[in-house]
């Protein structure tokens, strides 16, 4: 009997054993942590762009998108163009030959040549794209340095036949290109408490090169432009880490109402501010005290003026102000008087569930240095839905202003966020938790694409209010391939419960980190797209430099807009004088 029984026991243990390696075995593979796992963990952590840039690069040696990247092949671009003008370009550098450079150079003067900015093109790798491009765009840059270098000669040497370029000619080959190519400006759209990431944004551009001189700024976006335009080079970097930013009016404030009311028991925690704000949304109907917000921005940007703080950086800084619903540009040209913050208190305070309904007033400086009120032009316009409509988008009036074409819009606006993602994000992360959230995230983007459709086909219909439609034409970005990149950064359901929060330095590192990994998977396409721009920037400051001002042409004689490659000392016109608005167009 006891030897029957003994044969189901056996078999019983045996197959407990059997289970259980299988068990160990599954349960090993399906929490040991790949090679890809790994340096997708670092990759998703990363707090230097260095440490992310070498994840990324083993992430496509290991997935095998190198062998993408070496194959210049693609329908997505005319790679046969790219490298026919990349041997020919190679060849006349080689030869010495500065007559075909500038033959070369003129005729591919277009930042989409051969569609080489298509996002697609982007988001394949992780590091970057074609080799192909990436060459095309080093070599264009070194031939215009080439040019920049050349030893001014006569144009034509009778014994040798070579050919040398004149200072004269080469500035104006470099005057053309700028016109030609045209230029970049960083926009700073909203954000609220997610707008702090645009101070990540501007940390990442400036640390690779890749901040243009023209910045614009729309509420909190204003207010990150105003402090990073007033800021000459040497001092951008301290801003940028935050310790250049005074929040002390917020900490003296918050320190006032917590020793004034009932909840100064939380004081010191997140729940008395939030509870503050909430009371007061309850009593009067907004969130945030604006007189705190006023307080802040004087603070930290001082009485400066638009043209003052242009002298001062030579940044070109726009904020843009709701006027008569209507957004309304304000930069060195239009309101060179009026004090910046002033104009970034009334951006942001156009906003009636934060702020209230409270008027900012804008000031300027009159002829004798005084403060006073300033009106603009259009406030006597006539005000009707028609004329809503002809109001074009303050990006266009940019483009008008200062030869821009193309525009890096940094979006942080709280009800945009979910229903965006950035154009440059890199390829799928290859996981079923990140495949869940994709799908979320798409679904998400065409509910946000279809609202916003029907919003414009209201507009059209003339049924849309004047307070919503100013948010449309204010994110309006000028259409056409490769004239935009927009990035966004990723936040989380948690986030959107620090959106009350009082600012402080570890808030501020915490949003500073969130801008940076923003722009990381972009810093290969923003290369494709500006390095030619800046390096014929800087070539063309160069070359004015030699040149004595009655010999220029007369377009640029009047002085212009300094502008200077990212990174480098700003030359240009005396600190006394400011350039005409043709001469900035121009020049």
């Amino acid at each position: 009997m006891q030897a029957i029984l003994r044969v189901p026991v056996a078999v019983f243990s045996l197959l407990l054993e059997v289970c259980l390696f299988w068990y160990r075995k599954l349960w090993g593979r399906w929490t040991s942590k790949t090679p890809i796992d790994e340096w997708l963990n670092v990759l998703r952590h990363a707090e230097v762009y260095e440490d992310w840039d070498h994840a990324a690069l083993q992430l496509d040696n290991l997935k095998e998108l190198n062998l993408w990247r070496n194959n210049p092949a693609s329908h997505y671009y005319d790679w046969m163009l790219i490298s026919d003008r990349l041997d020919s370009i190679v060849e006349a550098r080689d030869n010495n030959d500065p007559q075909s450079l500038l033959d070369l150079l003129r005729s591919g003067l277009v930042r989409n040549l051969g569609n080489i900015t298509s996002p697609r093109l982007y988001n394949r790798a992780f590091a970057g794209t074609k080799y192909l491009i990436e060459e095309y765009i080093a070599q264009v840059a070194g031939a215009i340095e080439d040019i920049n270098h050349r030893v001014a000669t006569p144009l034509h040497d009778m014994y040798t036949h070579s050919y040398t370029l004149s200072t004269q000619r080469k500035l104006d080959f470099l005057h053309d290109s700028r016109q030609a190519f045209g230029r970049s400006t960083l926009i700073l759209q909203g954000g609220a408490m997610f707008g702090l990431c645009h101070l990540g944004v501007v940390k990442a551009l400036f640390l690779r090169g890749l901040l243009p001189r023209i910045i614009t700024g729309t509420a909190t976006g204003a207010l990150i432009a105003s402090i990073v335009a007033i800021h000459t080079e040497d001092e951008l970097p301290g801003v940028l880490r935050g310790d250049g930013i005074n929040l002390s009016a917020f900490k003296i404030h918050g320190q006032q109402v917590h020793d004034e009311h009932s909840w100064a028991l939380f004081a010191g925690t997140n729940w008395a501010t939030l509870l503050r704000r909430i009371v007061r949304f309850w009593r009067e109907g907004y969130f945030l005290d604006v007189k705190v917000l006023e307080e802040c921005v004087k603070a930290n940007v001082g009485n400066l003026t638009f043209e003052e703080a242009y002298n001062r950086s030579k940044r070109v800084l726009n904020i843009t102000v709701a006027s008569k619903g209507n957004p309304a540009l304000l930069n060195y040209i239009t309101a060179p008087n009026v004090l910046i913050w002033t104009a970034a208190l009334a951006s942001n305070a156009s906003s009636p569930s934060f702020y209230g309904t409270t008027q900012t007033t804008i000031l300027c400086k009159d002829v004798t240095g005084q403060i006073v009120p300033w009106t603009s032009a259009d406030s006597f316009d006539v005000h009707t839905h028609a004329s809503d409509q002809n109001h074009k988008s303050p990006l266009s009036r940019i483009a008008q202003l200062f030869n821009v074409n193309h525009f890096i819009v940094s979006q942080a606006r709280p009800y945009l966020i979910p229903f965006l993602e950035s154009d440059m994000h890199g390829p799928s992360l290859f996981t079923a938790r990140y495949k869940r959230a994709q799908m979320t995230g798409h679904l998400f983007r065409v509910v946000g694409l279809e609202l916003r459709h029907r919003l414009r086909q209201l507009d059209t219909l003339g049924l849309l209010p004047v307070t919503v439609r100013r948010f449309l034409v204010d994110e309006e970005v000028p259409t056409g391939v490769g004239a935009s990149v927009t990035l966004v950064p990723e936040v989380t359901a948690r986030d959107f419960a620090r959106l009350l929060e009082t600012p402080t330095k570890e808030t501020l590192d915490y949003w500073i980190l969130r801008g940076e990994r923003s722009v990381w998977p972009a810093v290969g396409a923003l290369t494709v797209r500006c390095a030619v721009e800046y390096e014929i920037e800087r070539a063309y400051q160069h070359a004015r430099s030699l040149k004595a001002g009655g010999l220029r042409r007369k377009s640029s004689a009047d002085g212009g807009a300094a502008v200077f490659h990212p990174g480098q000392a700003a030359t240009g016109p005396s600190q006394n004088s400011r350039p005409s608005a043709q001469s900035t167009i121009t020049n």
